[in-house]
């Protein structure tokens, strides 16, 4: 004869967790598209409160507004494919082994490192450093397609954004680099 000291409680709380492991992944994966989801529409809301359009074209407003709607359609498509063809996996299969949680902290560190140095030593030089440091560390391409993504990834935008575009981006205070264009 079975056991008679089930609690109901236990046969909630076991099918309960049935579900969500069963759903794991797709879960993981429809929380994610909700929180992008609410983070665009805010970005599109806030885009709308400033000027869409000015005299000389399109304004502050107009690029995170379409940016905001684009990836809100985008996420919108992504968790009607996620309910219609829901992903298989155990929830170990989202947690990072020890690389992963490595490759994860020091994107996070390099990112406000930089952030933090860019009015210090100017964007050309800190974006170099940061673009070697993340390609040679996350990366798994050649020494040259890392030294040429890293060139023209800080030299290259640096100049577009200065001479094409007009927007200003920090220079390096020391006289040194300055002269030299960092």
């Amino acid at each position: 004869m079975g056991s008679l000291n089930h609690r109901p409680s236990d046969c909630l709380f076991a099918w309960i967790i049935n579900i969500v492991e069963d759903n794991f992944m797709t879960r993981v994966h429809q929380a994610g598209c909700l929180i992008i989801l609410a983070f665009s529409v805010w970005f599109g809301v806030q885009g709308l409160q400033m000027n869409y359009y000015t005299s000389l074209g399109p304004g502050p407003g107009f690029f995170p507004f379409w940016l905001g709607l684009f990836v809100s359609i985008l996420c919108i498509i992504w968790f009607v494919q996620l309910w219609l063809h829901p992903l298989e996996g155990k929830a170990m299969d989202v947690a990072p082994g020890r690389t992963g949680a490595l490759r994860v902290a020091a994107l996070i560190v390099s990112t406000a490192v930089f952030g933090l140095l860019v009015e210090q030593f100017g964007f050309s030089l800190l974006m170099l450093f940061f673009l070697l440091f993340l390609l040679f560390t996350l990366g798994r391409q050649t020494v040259f397609v890392t030294l040429a993504v890293s060139i023209l990834g800080s030299f290259g935008v640096y100049y577009v954004f200065t001479h094409y575009l007009n927007v200003h981006l920090p220079e390096s205070p020391i006289p040194f680099l300055r002269m030299l264009g960092f």
